[in-house]
C-alpha cells in the first residue's frame, strides 16, 4: 500500500530534533553546525512552522568537480535543508525498504557492504560443491546517480507515496531548483556538460534512497519475471550468478533492455561475463570460491583515507569520534579476508595525536564543511 499522511510526521519539531541530532553525529565541531546549534530549538521550530505553512526554505548548494580517477560532481547541500532531507529520509526509507527485495544491500539498516559479500561469498563457495561450469555476469550502470531521470523518478514515487505535500517537498529536491545535478554519458573531460532533467546529487540525504527506489523495478523483475536465483545488487552493482552461460546472457539481455526501456539508463563498458573460477569484484573486493581479497584500488584508498585522517585529527580539523568511526569501519572490512601482511602495512605508523581545533578553524583551506 502507498505510503500516506506523513508530511505531519516529519515535520514536526520532535522529528527535524532528530533529524538534526543525526546529521550533526560526528560533525558537532562544523561551523554550520555550531552555527545553527547556537538557537537549536529557535531554529528547529522556525523550519518546523514554515513546512507547516507550505513554505519550503530556499535550498542552497556549493558544487565542485573532482576529475581523477573519473568525472565526479559533489554537491554539498545548506545545513537546514539537509535536516529536512533527513527528517524526509527517517520517515519513507524504513516504509520503503519494506517493499525491496531481501537481495538488495546498499544504505539498509541490517544489511550494507559486509553483508553483500557474504551473499555473493557464499554463492561462490557453493559453485565448489557443484561440478558444473558456473559463471558470473557483473553489471554496472552507467554514471547511476547522475543519469537519473526525473520524470520517471517522481513516477514512482508517486506509486509509493500518496501525499501530495511530500511529493512537492520531493519535487522540489529533485526537479525544482536551478541548480544542474546530471551529466552527460561521454563526458570525461575537464569541461563536463551538465544536464537539468537528470540527476541527483550524490551524498544528500535523500540520494541513496531514491537510488534505491529508481532500481526497485529493475529487482523486481529480475527476481519475479525472470527468475534469477542468485541475483544481488548494491547501489549500481550488479552480480548474477548461475551455471548456464546461455541462460546468463538471454537474462543479461533482458535485463539491459529494461534498464534502457524503462528507467532510461545503461550498463557501462564494466559489464562482464566470466567464469566463476576467475572471480568477482563487488563492494571493493574480489570473492574467489575459496577466499575473499580486497581489490587493489580499494586498498590505496584505505590508504590515503588513513592518513588524511591522520592529518585531519593531528591538526584538529576532526573530533575523535570522527577519526575513530573510518578506523572502525576499516577494521570491520578486514576482519573478513585475509591480507595479514596488508594489515600490518596499514596499521603501522597511524597514530592519532590530538591538535588545536581553534587554530584549524583559523586556517579557512584546510577547514571543511563537508
Amino acid at each position: 500500500m502507498p505510503i500516506k499522511n506523513i508530511y505531519d510526521e516529519f515535520t514536526s519539531f520532535q522529528a527535524l530534533l532528530q533529524a538534526e541530532k543525526d546529521v550533526a553525529k560526528g560533525k558537532s565541531d562544523k561551523r554550520d553546525v555550531l552555527i545553527f546549534e547556537q538557537e537549536l530549538e529557535d531554529n528547529i521550530l522556525h523550519i518546523s512552522s514554515e513546512l507547516r505553512s507550505g513554505c519550503i526554505p530556499k535550498v542552497q548548494y556549493k558544487c565542485f568537480y573532482v576529475f581523477v580517477p573519473k568525472v565526479r560532481k559533489v554537491i554539498y547541500i545548506d545545513y537546514p535543508n539537509k535536516i529536512i532531507q533527513r527528517a524526509l529520509y527517517n520517515a519513507i526509507n524504513p516504509r520503503l525498504v519494506k517493499g525491496f527485495i531481501s537481495d538488495t544491500y546498499a544504505c539498509i539498516p541490517g544489511r550494507g557492504q559486509l553483508a553483500a559479500m557474504r551473499r555473493v561469498e557464499q554463492w561462490m563457495r557453493n559453485t565448489r560443491v557443484n561440478p558444473s561450469n558456473w559463471y558470473v555476469y557483473k553489471f554496472d550502470v552507467a554514471k547511476f546517480f547522475y543519469r537519473i531521470d526525473h520524470k520517471v523518478l517522481l513516477t514512482l514515487l508517486r506509486q509509493k507515496i500518496a501525499d501530495s505535500r511530500t511529493i512537492d517537498l520531493l519535487e522540489y529536491y529533485i526537479d525544482g531548483t536551478s541548480v544542474p545535478f546530471g551529466l552527460r554519458l561521454s563526458d570525461d573531460r575537464q569541461d563536463p556538460t551538465e544536464l537539468y532533467d537528470v540527476g541527483i546529487p550524490i551524498g544528500g540525504g535523500l540520494s541513496h534512497t531514491l537510488g534505491n527506489l529508481y532500481l526497485d523495478p529493475l529487482d523486481q523483475y529480475a527476481k519475479r519475471v525472470l527468475q534469477v536465483k542468485r541475483y544481488a545488487r548494491y547501489m549500481d552493482d550488479i552480480v548474477i550468478i548461475d551455471n548456464n552461460k546461455e541462460h546468463l546472457k538471454e537474462q543479461g539481455k533482458r535485463l539491459e533492455e529494461f534498464l534502457n526501456e524503462k528507467l532510461k539508463l545503461e550498463f557501462n563498458r564494466k559489464t562482464s561475463l566470466r567464469p566463476a573460477r576467475c572471480g568477482v569484484e563487488f563492494v571493493g573486493c574480489v570473492i574467489h570460491d575459496d577466499h575473499t581479497n580486497l581489490r587493489k584500488s580499494t586498498t590505496l584508498r584505505m590508504k590515503r583515507r588513513l592518513s588524511q585522517v591522520e592529518v585531519q585529527y593531528n591538526r584538529g580539523e576532526i573530533i575523535l569520534d570522527k577519526a575513530l568511526q573510518t578506523v572502525a569501519s576499516y577494521e570491520a572490512m578486514l576482519k573478513q579476508v585475509g591480507m595479514h601482511r596488508f594489515k600490518e602495512r596499514l596499521w603501522s605508523g597511524f597514530v592519532l595525536k590530538k591538535g588545536n581545533l581553534q587554530e584549524a578553524k583559523a586556517r579557512p583551506i584546510l577547514y571543511s564543511e563537508e
